[in-house]
């Protein structure tokens, strides 16, 4: 009996076939509803993509230097959507560019496009990890999948280029290099990868990843100007000066800075906390380097490792999540029962799902600094990696299977998982 006929729901082509429809009608009824304009009083949500296509317009409009200023960019975001809202804008000048590029298209076209395709790459990617375990990663990462949908974040692309890293990565190509250096988007992503490529000294794809971002950085420097840098590291420091006076939604966070600081702790105390965790992350990872993991293992620590280095994360950027869990999802079904697959799923669940209930549950009256609900994803998320891991050092369950062909075997050859 193959890992295939032992879990069904894992390997279901119906179940990938009902998410993938599920977000793609998603998509299309936000891309209609987003391209509506939004008139004052209107009770329409505004999401991420807003702010990014508000960005952009700022771009086209010759004052791309306003999109960093947190009150220029709200007066622009009130103009624009009818509605009080405040998107601070941190992003780096590549991305900028990028959003000004999709500003020149329609709203609801520039949304489709880019979570459309986003999406398709994300998927891609799994699927070359997870092979015919595809199905039950989306399952795993349903609520993450359904947000980063509605929102039109850029977790489809962040958690598509780590993915992409690791592939090249455990097949030892120079390659890795492009999807390394494209994280410019979000480099604070990049942190545990960039680390794994610096202790395997990966020198040609460090060199190409270098050759990448100096490009993404002189890009928008001649199509912006100098002035982007001032204005994009004085943004940078006043939206830091509002994380620490707790001015963001803290229960969408999945770091520890965010849990720490959403009991009503000071800022200093929970960076101090946060900061200890990260630097723990940082040794685990390089510990399991050391002990040379098997490469599934590896990979999915460093995705792991990439959701707890910086304090400033969000539940949509746990795309890279559903990575790690691409990673290791064949070999922690043949090591876990029914049941406790059933509460790593719940657990999952409510780790990634938590931020997008509390959207909708939250008192749009109450809430401000201080007063946002608490952030309660970095806890049950780290309990679900910790758990995870346990099993993973289990035995597998039938001795039968436990040289069965993996059902993962496009992307990276698969070494057993260290039984105790």
């Amino acid at each position: 009996m193959t890992s295939t006929a032992r879990h069904p729901l894992a390997t279901c082509r119906l179940l990938f076939l009902a998410v993938l429809a599920l977000a793609a009608m998603l998509l299309s009824f936000a891309a209609v509803s987003y391209q509506h304009q939004v008139i004052e009083g209107d009770s329409k949500t505004v999401v991420d993509f807003h702010a990014f296509y508000v960005a952009g317009t700022l771009g086209l409009e010759g004052k791309v230097d306003d999109s960093y200023d947190i009150a220029k960019m709200k007066a622009a975001q009130r103009a624009f959507t009818g509605m009080d809202v405040s998107m601070p804008w941190t992003y780096p000048p590549p991305f900028t560019l990028f959003v000004t590029a999709l500003a020149a298209l329609p709203l609801g076209l520039a949304y489709g496009l880019f979570t459309g395709l986003t999406l398709l790459f994300y998927l891609t990617m799994l699927k070359r990890i997870a092979g015919d375990h595809l199905p039950g990663v989306m399952l795993a990462m349903l609520p993450v999948i359904l947000l980063t949908v509605i929102t039109g974040q850029n977790g489809f692309l962040t958690g598509g280029l780590v993915a992409m890293f690791l592939l090249a990565f455990g097949q030892r190509k120079a390659s890795a290099g492009i999807p390394l250096g494209l994280m410019i988007v979000k480099p604070h992503l990049a942190a545990a990868i960039s680390l794994l490529a610096l202790v395997e000294r990966r020198w040609q794809a460090m060199f190409i990843a270098a050759a990448i971002v100096i490009t993404a950085l002189l890009l928008p420097t001649l199509v912006f100007g100098l002035s982007i840098w001032p204005a994009f590291l004085a943004g940078v420091a006043e939206s830091s000066a509002f994380l620490a006076d707790g001015e963001y939604p803290l229960f969408r966070m999945t770091s520890i800075y965010a849990a720490v600081r959403s009991t009503g702790l000071s800022s200093d105390i929970a960076f101090a906390v946060h900061g200890a965790g990260a630097i723990l992350t940082i040794a685990l990872l390089l510990y399991g380097w050391w002990r040379k993991l098997p490469p599934q293992l590896l990979a999915a620590s460093a995705c792991a490792a990439s959701l707890f280095v910086s304090p400033y994360n969000y539940d949509y950027d746990l795309c890279i999540l559903g990575v790690g869990i691409a990673f290791v999802l064949p070999d922690l079904l043949q090591r876990t029962r029914a049941l406790e697959q059933l509460g790593l799923l719940a657990l999952c669940w409510f780790g990634t799902g938590y931020g997008l209930v509390a959207s909708f549950a939250k008192d749009a009256d109450a809430i401000g600094a201080g007063n946002w609900p608490l952030s309660l994803m970095a806890p049950p998320l780290l309990l679900l990696i910790a758990l995870v891991a346990l099993a993973l050092r289990r035995e597998v369950r039938a001795r039968a299977e436990a040289h069965a062909p993996s059902a993962s075997g496009a992307a990276l050859k698969r070494d057993p998982a260290p039984a105790t």
